[in-house]
């Protein structure tokens, strides 16, 4: 029988609203959304609530599972006194808050966005190999599509599952050398489009002649987006297939039909 990991022990006991801490979103919890803590206040129902997931650490109750319940019952009207039930943990880590959040939360979906930086809190070798993929390249993870912001964890986790790290941060230093500054260089369709061609063409496809086609673009990520969307409504296939094929379409411009640098055509490798 597999050996099992320890459990940490928990008590069910009462403790006063106006002790209940909540931490920093994104570390051990999701984002605060005011409009799902407002429809819980709006039919609060005591014996529905539940046991909010405390831990007890340096004279603190910082909430890992019920920030949304917490918030309901104070606009319901209860006071910093009340006592409520709560399954109290004892000194755990900032990792472990966030195994916990992320394995006990079944009751709301937890946004993809969201779960990404609990995992890399919680320590799980996939979003950190991501994140320093990303850091690595000189971007960072978060909501803005502004320079240097990547809000797409998804499509950054599609790559990841598919092709690994290193094609990770193939497609991250191809963006950042065919779009430097613009926007929407990070939009999903790109990042997933470019890690399939580099899946594809293991190793035959160099970056710096992509990123400077990529490059050549007038009107940067803009423009590989229309030529995908032409392909998509000629052929019906998924955006990023269509990303890939305009990509190889780009990285070929020039080249002979011999030139031992050509990329086979994207459709003709898909049997399409």
């Amino acid at each position: 029988m597999a050996k099992q990991p320890n459990r940490k022990p928990s008590k069910i006991r009462p403790v006063p609203l106006g002790m209940m801490r909540i931490p920093p979103a994104l570390v051990t919890q999701r984002e605060f959304r005011k409009a799902h803590g407002d429809r819980i206040a709006a039919d609060l129902d005591l014996n529905k609530l539940g046991f909010p997931i405390i831990n007890h650490r340096d004279g603190n109750y910082w909430v890992v599972d019920g920030q949304h319940r917490v918030y309901a019952l104070k606009e319901f009207g209860f006071g910093e006194k009340d006592l409520f039930d709560c399954e109290v943990y004892e000194d755990l880590s900032d990792a472990e808050m966030a195994e916990i959040f992320l394995g006990r939360d079944a009751r709301k979906a937890i946004p993809v966005y969201d779960k990404f930086h609990v995992s890399v809190t919680a320590g799980r070798k996939r979003e950190r190999d991501i994140q320093r993929a990303v850091e690595s390249n000189g971007q960072k993870i978060c909501r803005q599509k502004d320079e240097g912001g990547i809000s797409a964890v998804g499509a950054l986790g599609s790559v990841y599952d598919r092709s690994g790290d290193v094609v990770l941060g193939q497609v991250i230093r191809t963006i950042n050398l065919g779009f430097g500054g613009d926007p929407q260089a990070f939009d999903r369709s790109i990042i997933e489009g470019l890690g399939l061609t580099y899946n594809r063409y293991n190793g035959r496809t160099n970056e710096k002649r992509l990123g400077t086609r990529l490059s050549d673009l007038r009107q940067g990520a803009r423009e590989l987006l229309r030529k995908a969307e032409a392909i998509r409504v000629r052929t019906g296939t998924d955006k990023k297939q269509c990303v890939a094929a305009a990509v190889v379409d780009l990285y070929n411009k020039g080249m002979g039909t011999r030139d031992k640098n050509r990329l086979p055509p994207w459709w003709k490798e898909e049997g399409a």
